[in-house]
This record gives C-alpha cells, structure tokens and sequence, in this order.
C-alpha cells in the first residue's frame, strides 16, 4: 500500500481532525490500580445484592483486611462485590462466622475474562465480636463460600 494512502486510512480512522484530536477516556475505562475496595454488610440474605458468577482464586488476611483475588467475565460496566456476613456466630472455640461474596455485575455482557484483587474491611466483624463476647482481643474463623483452602482466622488484639 502506498504511503500516502496509509496515512489517509489514519486520519480516517482517527477522525476528522486527525491525530490531534483529543480521545475522551471515561474514569471507568481505566484499570484500577491497585485493590478495589468492596463493602462488608451483616445480612441473611446474599442473593439480593447479587447472583452473577465468578471465580475466587485466593483469599488472606493481613490486619483488619481480607484480600480476594477474583476473576469474572465483563469489562463493559462497573462490578460490586459485597462480602455478606451472616448474622449470628457459631459457638465453637474460636466462634465460627458464615461468610457469602455476592457478586453484581451491573448487566455487564462483555466477555473479556477478569482478573483484579479487591479488599474488605472486616472491623464490622470485629466490633460485632465484640458486642457478642466482651472487649479485648479475639478470633473468629471466616467459614468463607468458596474459599481455597475452607476456612480462613481472623485474629484480633
């Protein structure tokens, strides 16, 4: 092809101003960098803040945070994860809290596979202990629904 045709298919698919017309880039198109933050909520009733698939690779606690490597289809809209806590502890020694991760994908139907770490503040947990057990430190094991590995502790001062 020749040159000059080349450079006419540019500016074509560039627009009529060619390559010095500014591109509007959304903050949405962007990837994040770093961990995206997700909500903790006590509920018994997951399914509500929804249902959408995805697959949990890894889970860890550091401090006051669970870390969720996460991977689901999309790319064309915003994603939610809320980690939903079950409202009552199981009394064993340490105490047991069933966990769910609902996943909403706000009507994304583009199928590019995703893959991003998000993290959970789980000072609710902690607090909710607590107002349950009295002040000072504590353990709760995170029955965590697809965990790797089961189960995760939570341990606190």
């Amino acid at each position: 092809m020749p040159a000059w045709l080349l450079g006419a298919a540019v500016l074509a698919a560039c627009g009529e101003g060619g390559l010095d017309t500014p591109v509007a880039v959304s903050v949405d198109d962007v990837p994040p960098v770093g961990p995206r933050s997700g909500a903790v909520v006590v509920s018994e009733v997951p399914h509500v803040l929804g249902q959408d698939p995805f697959v949990l690779n890894d889970a860890a606690i550091a401090g006051d945070t669970l870390s969720l490597d996460l991977s689901y289809a999309g790319g064309c809209a915003r994603h939610e994860f809320t980690l939903v806590a079950s409202e009552l502890f199981r009394e064993s020694d340490p105490v047991q809290l069933p966990l769910t991760l609902a996943h909403d994908a706000n009507g994304d139907s583009c199928e590019a596979w995703l893959t991003q770490d998000y993290e959970f503040d789980l000072s609710l947990l902690r607090d909710r202990y607590r107002q349950a057990y009295g002040d000072g430190p504590g353990r709760i094991v995170l029955l965590l629904e697809g965990a790797p590995g089961g189960t995760l502790l939570y341990v606190f001062s």
